[in-house]
């Protein structure tokens, strides 16, 4: 069995830095899927938001490298924001 080769995308924008994104999406399944805030890949329309104008993140193509980095970014805001909001899982 063949590994999935996916493309990686960081959307920036706003506030947002490539360093820093809103999210990572990738492409190369079933379908697009972005980095949640449960810490998973799940399926998203956030590109093709973007493309018809309903989103206006920028669309930044980046390596896997930077995907996994922003898995350790999107852990650590989520453990921030269960600090800050009491603690909860």
């Amino acid at each position: 069995m063949t590994a999935k080769k996916y493309r990686y995308y960081a959307l920036t924008g706003y506030q947002y830095t490539l360093e820093n994104p809103f999210t990572v999406v990738r492409v190369g399944g079933e379908f697009p899927e972005g980095f949640t805030t449960a810490l998973e890949w799940d399926r998203t329309d956030l590109l093709d938001r973007i493309r018809t104008g309903r989103d206006g993140y920028e669309v930044v193509e980046v390596g896997e490298e930077d995907a996994k980095r922003f898995e350790t970014t999107q852990a650590r805001r989520v453990a921030e924001a269960r600090e800050r909001d009491g603690g909860g899982a």
